[in-house]
């Protein structure tokens, strides 16, 4: 502001009245007065945003340019919003970036148990005995051995002897997982008994194995060792049948008229697994 002696009472007296302030008194008196309202006018604009100034202006807006109420009131309200609570409005806006799924390293432990059922069982000629072995869940098969034997005593007068035609055929179509098996056997239909009844292996046989990988110190998020861990709990569930036919026994055109059909002794060997699954401990700090 200009030093006093460049003001005149009249220049003094005007700027006091545009600001709506008192004009009487001596020319000291009126540029004291001026220089408080100037200063005072600094002091507001240091001060930063000022609310009620803002709300004082467009309430002004609203009366001199008829601006309509509603639209000066939207307008308070979303400055204010964004001065007040800025912060929050962006983080709305803009959500915040979601944690990343910790890794760990993941330990698998598998306890097998094995069992062995024996059954035997008399097949009349063409005729078919069909077994069925049911895993339950949460039970799982790692091995299953499916084997068959028969033997035969002379069916001829003059010790002649043979035997029927045996066919043991394993279905898995209704099997958890069967695919996952590798499959070794020997035909499945054999006439090839034993005579005098002094061997002592099946005739047929099946043999489904899993290999089942190493999968101790995985690496990966809880989710991706849950996922491994499912591809391995099932397997085997479900039902396996085992049809066991006998067709008679014929020698050189004609009937055996004898026993009819095969005593047939049907091996089923399996081995169950479980999977457990930890998290592993960290390595401890040297000391």
């Amino acid at each position: 502001m200009e030093p006093i002696d460049e003001w005149t009472v009249a220049e003094l007296k005007a700027e006091l009245k545009d600001l709506d302030l008192s004009i009487s008194g001596n020319k000291e008196e009126l540029y004291e007065r001026l220089l408080d309202a100037e200063e005072g006018e600094w002091g507001d604009e240091e001060g930063g945003f000022d609310t009620s100034e803002l709300v004082a202006s467009l309430t002004e807006a609203v009366v001199r340019n008829r601006v309509a109420i509603g639209a000066v009131v939207a307008v308070v309200v979303l400055i204010v919003a964004v001065v007040v609570a800025g912060p929050s409005i962006l983080e709305m806006i803009v959500p915040a970036k979601e944690a990343e799924p910790e890794v760990s390293v993941w330990e698998f432990t598998i306890e097998e148990r094995n069992q062995t059922d024996i059954q035997t069982f008399f097949v009349n000629d063409d005729t078919t005995e069909t077994i069925t072995l049911s895993v339950p869940l949460p039970r799982n098969l790692s091995s299953i051995y499916i084997g068959g034997y028969w033997g035969e005593e002379d069916e001829q007068p003059g010790g002649i002897v043979g035997c029927d035609t045996v066919t043991i055929e394993v279905y898995d179509s209704a099997v958890n997982k069967s695919n996952r098996y590798s499959l070794s056997n020997t035909d499945a239909m054999s006439q090839d008994c034993d005579a005098d009844k002094t061997e002592p292996w099946d005739k047929i046989w099946y043999q489904y194995t899993l290999d089942l990988p190493n999968i101790t110190g995985f690496e990966g998020t809880h989710e991706e060792a849950i996922a491994l861990w499912e591809e391995y709990d099932g397997i085997g569930t479900g039902e396996w049948r085992i049809d066991v036919t006998v067709d008679v026994y014929t020698l050189w055109g004609t009937v055996c008229d004898c026993e009819d059909g095969e005593e047939v002794r049907l091996t089923i060997s399996y081995i169950e697994y479980e999977v457990n699954m930890a998290e592993a401990a960290p390595p401890a700090l040297p000391e």
